[in-house]
């Protein structure tokens, strides 16, 4: 099978490459810090392709060089703002926060899937990944419901050739506060890679359009 991951030169990009990668996938890594994405290619024997999944003309300038059948693309945010405590923020400090947040999670997804969404072959997979639990009313939560909607649409779109279209999002475990049912719970990271690897399996056919969350076990109304 043939995976993209876009976000390659972040941790978490890392993480679902080897996820793949062990799961005996092909993987190609997108992502815009050459040196980062090189290394990490590299040590999971990956290609990889610079390129600015948020911004138009870098995609176009690299889709020649994406593969030309996928069987999958997950799509993995690679923010940029680090901005602080968000108590403290200016106004344009705010409006780069949720810019920030906008590009790195929903434009880079739908820009990546409108360049090479007709690379996927028929039965494939588009996942796209949410790392963080929001609060309510922040950028990131505003960001999240922007994103499962946009999934769910596009779970029409591609359905008419069997292609699961899905969003893999931290839960609510992942707050500080929660333990886990266990000792030693996997890393949020991982559990993402397992779930994202699962829904590209014949298993997991039946699921499209969802939002699926990662928690540690933690029940839906843990606060």
């Amino acid at each position: 099978m043939d995976v993209l991951v876009t976000g390659g030169d972040t941790e978490l990009g890392r993480a679902v490459a080897e996820g793949f990668s062990e799961a005996g996938h092909k993987v190609t890594l997108a992502g815009m810090r050459g040196p980062e994405l090189e290394i990490a290619a590299k040590e999971l024997d990956a290609n990889a392709v610079v390129c600015d999944t948020s911004d138009p003309a870098s995609l176009q300038q690299a889709r020649s060089l994406f593969p030309h059948h996928l069987d999958t693309i997950v799509n993995v945010p690679a923010p940029r703002w680090q901005g602080g405590d968000p108590r403290a923020y200016t106004l344009a400090d705010q409006a780069s926060a949720w810019r920030s947040a906008l590009d790195a999670t929903v434009l880079s997804a739908v820009l990546t899937v409108a360049t090479v969404g007709d690379h996927l072959r028929s039965g494939g997979s588009i996942i796209s990944v949410m790392p963080e639990n929001p609060r309510d009313g922040g950028a990131d939560a505003a960001i999240k419901a922007a994103l499962s909607n946009w999934t769910t649409g596009q779970a029409t779109t591609f359905g008419t050739r069997g292609i699961t279209v899905n969003v893999v999002a931290s839960g609510a475990g992942t707050r500080p506060g929660y333990d886990g049912l266990t000792s030693t719970p996997p890393t949020v990271s991982a559990e993402i890679a397992r779930l994202a690897v699962f829904l590209t399996t014949p298993s997991a056919r039946h699921i499209t359009g969802q939002t699926l969350h990662v928690s540690h076990g933690a029940l839906a109304q843990f606060a």
